[in-house]
């Protein structure tokens, strides 16, 4: 049986570090190499304009950090000229900020690269605010951060670059290994609801549903994401794109199967602690038990896409049988969530 266990957060850190460790150093090599090749060129003063770029325009998808630098040196443009443009008319107080600001968050709108708010604009307009030499600061924020978006669109997709088709592969079987987890899970919950550790194990199989549905609902927009990535990079196109083109079913119907995982387990928890159902449930948990073990199966099979037409049927006749011992309305409430599954696991969306 899967253990439900409490997450450390030394755990938490060592489950990231695969996953974010190469953007660090991608942001460390990026920035380093940003802020010498400033003092190559004859910075005065410390080049920090240049070392916020790869901060905040590093991006695990290769085609992202061209995105957000072009971006940020856009609005770095756009709102030094708003903020000295304004300063050459009039003093700093108040309602001057305020003009500023909408003006910059006008052009922002404007000026977006992607579906985002540029707000770099107004960022760099208000910045101006606090310098006393307004024009020296734009010339040195100018062309520091064109060296640090120049360097950050260089080195970005040749340093430990994370590829975007693994990763999504990676999410995509968490999603299924955990729902069908999730289900086994609830299958052996302790059935006495006397059982002092039956609510603490429950409530923490309800929170991992949840969570496991969040993650779902993302992997629609991820391999979106990490198709967009692969068409830009030569060696993944040609590596990935068949294969990931090939789990857009298992994508798309992994929310509704993780949404069906939570109402499932719902109804197992509240079955169970109910006086007016818990006898029902004692006598009914062990046939109901005989169409998740291969139910599991096959979620965590379909949804990684490689479908287990085996583990379909050995669900099919479980459910068949389960639906011809017992006729009662509480059985059907049980039997809907899964007997849904099945559907989607079987049907055209759901299987590549």
């Amino acid at each position: 049986m899967p253990a439900l266990r409490d997450v450390h957060p030394w755990s938490t850190v060592r489950a990231a570090l695969p996953r974010e460790g190469p953007s660090v150093v991608r942001i460390v090599v990026a920035a380093a190499v940003s802020w010498q090749v400033c003092v190559w060129l004859g910075a005065t003063q410390p080049p920090v304009y240049a070392v916020v770029v790869p901060l905040v325009a590093v991006r695990d998808a290769p085609g992202s950090a061209l995105n957000v630098s072009l971006a940020r040196l856009v609005g770095v443009v756009a709102g030094l000229a708003v903020g000295i443009g304004v300063l050459a008319w009039l003093r700093p107080s108040a309602l001057t900020v305020a003009l500023v600001l909408a003006v910059a968050l006008a052009i922002g709108m404007v000026l977006r690269i992607g579906d985002t708010l540029n707000v770099q604009v107004a960022v760099s307009a208000l910045l101006v605010f606090a310098n006393a030499d307004p024009a020296s600061y734009a010339v040195a924020r100018l062309w520091e951060t064109a060296v640090g978006a120049v360097v950050t669109v260089v080195l970005s997709p040749l340093l430990l670059p994370t590829n975007p088709a693994r990763s999504f592969v990676a999410a995509l079987r968490d999603v299924a290994d955990g729902a069908a987890e999730d289900l086994l899970l609830a299958a052996d919950l302790p059935g006495d609801p006397a059982d002092p550790a039956r609510d603490d194990l429950a409530a923490r199989l309800r929170h991992r549903t949840h969570g496991r549905d969040d993650a779902a609902r993302r992997l629609p927009d991820q391999l979106a994401s990490a198709r967009r990535a692969v068409r830009l990079h030569p060696l993944w196109r040609r590596r990935h794109t068949a294969g990931l083109a090939a789990l857009e079913g298992p994508a798309a119907a992994a929310p509704e199967i993780t949404a069906l995982v939570r109402a499932h387990v719902a109804d197992v928890v509240e079955l169970g602690r109910r006086t007016d159902t818990r006898e029902w449930w004692a006598a009914s948990a062990a046939r109901n038990r005989e169409i998740v073990l291969p139910l599991a199966e096959a979620v965590a099979a379909g949804l990684r896409g490689t479908p287990d037409g085996d583990a379909l049927a050995r669900a099919a006749e479980a459910l068949r049988a389960h639906s011809a011992a017992d006729h009662s309305p509480l059985g059907g409430l049980v039997r809907r969530p899964l007997r849904r599954m099945l559907t989607v696991l079987t049907e055209p969306a759901g299987v590549p």
